[in-house]
């Protein structure tokens, strides 16, 4: 008997492509709705912020070279620049105004300059907030915190060096070079095993180390001499430093006019030149330093010279007592306000190191004569400066003996004063 014919295999699988089909239309369905609508960062891109909320996070800038008080203001006050400018040319002297001067602030949320503090360094500021009186001003002087020390040191390689391990650090080696530059070159003359005490005003701002104050006492063991020194003030009241017997450090000449710098060619009346190739005298020491380098005057007295002088390129003259005339070679320029007839202090800037004229490269010619005679300029004996009253020399040797405990003895206790 023949069998009927049945459809259920394809019957199932109609049904199984039928529930594909729609799973289809819904998904694309669902694609065509989320389409339609705008995406998460289609919606961040459409928002806006209100400018009454809007945050500035604080701000910090640094003067730069040329900079201005009325740059700085342009630059941080935007539209308000020329009323905060008003505020701080009455302030602010604009010779505080050092490269690296530090500047900080906060603006308003509309972006408008509200606060400006200026940082002049730890110790000095100057705050300036905006409000509905204008601009108010506020100064902030931290007190200074002295404390005497005592440092000892033995010098291994540089004076620089061992006070850094003593405690010091460069500022005060510079101080301890100034006190003893009529008697010590402290780049030739410097020995290992030279050995120093100071007692000085270490300085603190807020505990944290500020500064060095006065040096009141020191000795230097240099190559076997001992020099003492201990500060007080002269019968004009000038701070000075004399030796335990009264005797003023300083001297009518420094031992050079550079510091720290090396002899290159020593005085001579026979030396091959290096620029004429010949042998001829050499009145002079040459100190070999970096174009730029601060020339000191080495004694009191009047310029006569300052001008381009053949072979010797530019170059000071100057006339001091007792004889002697000075005279600084090759400058690359002129100190501030150095000309014929100028009044000229010891250790005042007269030039800065050059190669002009007759020069192989930079370096300071020194030349010294005395009665019209060219001399050795490392051989000056130097006079020393006017001595003490009799009257203040017996009162500066009381106080010696005070101070010398300090050196030789036991160091002050916490607190001490000088």
């Amino acid at each position: 008997m023949e069998q009927p014919l049945t459809f259920e295999g394809t019957v199932r699988t109609g049904r199984w492509w039928l529930i594909g089909l729609t799973l289809v239309a819904l998904i694309l369905a669902v694609m065509m709705l989320v389409a339609g609508q705008p995406t998460a960062a289609t919606t961040l891109d459409r928002l806006t912020v209100d400018p009454l909320t809007a945050y500035h996070p604080p701000f910090q800038t640094f003067v730069a070279s040329g900079d201005t008080i009325e740059s700085v203001c342009r630059r941080l006050a935007g539209d308000d620049w020329v009323v905060w400018r008003d505020v701080l040319v009455d302030e602010i002297d604009p010779k505080r105004l050092f490269p690296g001067t530090e500047f900080r602030g906060t603006l308003t949320p509309s972006g408008a300059l509200e606060r400006l503090e200026v940082i002049f360094d730890s110790r000095n500021e100057v705050h300036l907030e905006a409000s509905v009186q204008g601009i108010l001003v506020a100064r902030v002087e931290r007190p200074i915190v002295s404390e005497v020390v005592r440092l000892e040191g033995e010098v291994e390689s540089s004076l620089f060096g061992a006070m850094d391990s003593a405690g010091g650090d460069p500022e005060l080696a510079v101080q301890i070079a100034q006190i003893y530059q009529w008697d010590i070159d402290f780049l030739r003359d410097i020995r290992k095993g030279d050995t120093f005490i100071v007692v000085a005003d270490r300085q603190t701002v807020d505990g944290e180390f500020y500064g060095w104050g006065t040096v009141f006492a020191t000795r230097f063991i240099n190559d076997g001499r001992t020099l003492d020194a201990v500060v007080y003030p002269d019968d004009s009241g000038r701070l000075g430093y004399y030796d335990l017997e009264g005797q003023p450090l300083r001297k009518q000449f420094l031992r050079s006019p550079l510091k720290f710098s090396r002899v290159t060619s020593r005085f001579s009346m026979s030396r091959f030149h290096p620029v004429l190739r010949r042998r001829m005298p050499h009145y002079g020491v040459d100190y070999g330093a970096p174009t730029g380098t601060p020339v000191h005057v080495t004694a009191d007295g009047t310029v006569t010279l300052a001008a381009r002088n053949g072979g010797g390129g530019n170059m000071v003259t100057v006339r001091h007592t007792n004889g002697y005339v000075t005279n600084y070679l090759h400058l690359s320029r002129y100190g501030k306000g150095i000309r014929r007839g100028t009044r000229v202090s010891q250790g005042q800037v007269i030039g800065y190191v050059g190669s002009t004229g007759l020069s192989t490269g930079p370096h300071l010619d020194y030349r010294v004569t005395l009665n019209g005679k060219w001399i050795n300029p490392l051989a000056i004996s130097s006079p020393a400066v006017k001595p003490l009253s009799e009257d203040r020399l017996q009162r500066f040797l009381a106080h010696a003996l005070a101070v010398l405990s300090l050196i030789i003895d036991e160091p002050p206790p916490v607190g001490a004063r000088c």
